[in-house]
């Protein structure tokens, strides 16, 4: 290559390295792209209240009668007459069957003969005894037949004890022939009829027998409620309601609290007794029952939508001064209405409401009414 051709090559490479320095200075200038601020995501938010909130109790319960029996017979025997109504509202002592005591009323005759016979024997033998220690004293008899007359009488004195005791006994089974009501109360059906054979080791009883006037409640509540409800009890009678089966409510009163737990359960059972002059309640029927067990004083709330439920407990949104959002767990207490009772928060927290899904610890919000929020949540 001739000193020319070197001198044309150099001429032509200038060119394209100037270039490329000129290309390379200009990136070395040029300042890093900025990252895009995000956007503040609008919720709604409520604030954590302190105050005391009435504790208003319901529960599932079903209705009992106050009292019930089985009726059952005493002895053995067959029914001679059937004395009241399936369904009847009986008297207490009222008779509901007859049965056949013949047999027994002849066993109280006869015992009753037999007190009189022997009453007549210990009198012969007391007077043996008389006249007999008379004419030992005389020494015309000796003392061993003092002893077999004073025996005489001594067993003569037993046989009218138990001839008594017998008669007694069987005046007890006649009495059992007429059987009645042992309280005010409304007899069921019954399948005995007059000639039928009953018996005390029957399975099946003659009748049973319910008091439904006053009537009772039954209910179970969960063992959170038993203190407030105890506590409750302590100021006097703590009223109850129930809803009847027709529209409307009836008073009563708590009358039992159980005196354990069920720890299968968690629930601790309870009893209300109300008036049911007009039967309106029946045993059996389910009904909704409700108790206001007093208050929770100094109790910490806010709106149960405010919570949200992580993998391992629940929590809500912690609104910051700076509008960012920060995680705190929370304890639910028990849920009154649309307010949840809660603890583990500060009094006057600020908390989002509507919008906390899509939040992560350390996001920006910008709260709104809850109506804008429900708008700009239909047009999204």
């Amino acid at each position: 290559m001739t000193n020319n051709d070197k001198m044309m090559r150099r001429k032509a490479l200038l060119p394209a390295t100037v270039i490329a320095a000129s290309l390379a200075l200009a990136a070395c200038s040029e300042k890093p792209a900025e990252a895009p601020k995000q956007s503040a995501i609008p919720v709604t938010a409520a604030q954590v209240a302190q105050s005391d909130i009435p504790l208003h109790l319901s529960a599932q319960g079903h209705i009992v009668p106050v009292t019930q029996v089985d009726i059952r017979p005493q002895v053995t025997s067959t029914i001679r007459s059937v004395d009241f109504k399936e369904g009847q509202q009986v008297a207490a002592g009222q008779l509901l069957f007859t049965l056949d005591a013949r047999e027994d009323q002849t066993t109280v005759a006869h015992n009753q003969a037999l007190i009189e016979k022997t009453r007549s024997d210990l009198t012969k033998a007391q007077q043996d005894l008389e006249r007999n220690q008379a004419l030992a004293k005389a020494g015309f008899l000796s003392p061993s037949a003092i002893d077999t007359s004073r025996n005489a009488v001594d067993s003569l004195k037993a046989e009218l004890a138990a001839a008594n005791s017998d008669l007694d006994t069987s005046h007890v089974k006649v009495s059992y022939s007429r059987i009645v009501a042992p309280f005010a109360g409304r007899a069921g059906s019954t399948s005995v009829h007059p000639g039928s054979l009953v018996q005390p080791g029957s399975t099946a009883p003659l009748v049973t027998l319910m008091q439904i006037d006053p009537i009772d409640a039954e209910f179970t509540l969960p063992e959170k409620d038993l203190q407030p409800v105890v506590a409750a009890q302590k100021n006097g009678v703590l009223p109850v309601q129930i809803r009847l089966p027709g529209g409307g409510k009836r008073n009563g009163k708590l009358i039992f609290i159980d005196n354990t737990v069920d720890p299968t359960s968690g629930t601790i059972r309870m009893k209300a007794e109300f008036d049911n002059k007009d039967h309106a309640l029946w045993p059996g029927l389910y009904a909704q029952v409700e108790l206001d067990a007093g208050a929770l004083q100094g109790a910490l709330s806010l709106p149960v939508d405010a919570i949200l439920t992580g993998p391992e407990q629940r929590f809500v949104y912690l609104i910051k001064p700076d509008n960012s959002v920060a995680s705190a767990s929370v304890k639910l207490e028990r849920v009154i209405g649309d307010t949840a009772v809660v603890t583990g928060l500060p009094a006057g927290a600020h908390v989002v409401r509507e919008g906390g899904q899509n939040l992560r610890p350390g996001n920006k919000v910008k709260v709104q009414a809850s109506g804008v929020k429900a708008a700009e949540d239909a047009n999204s």
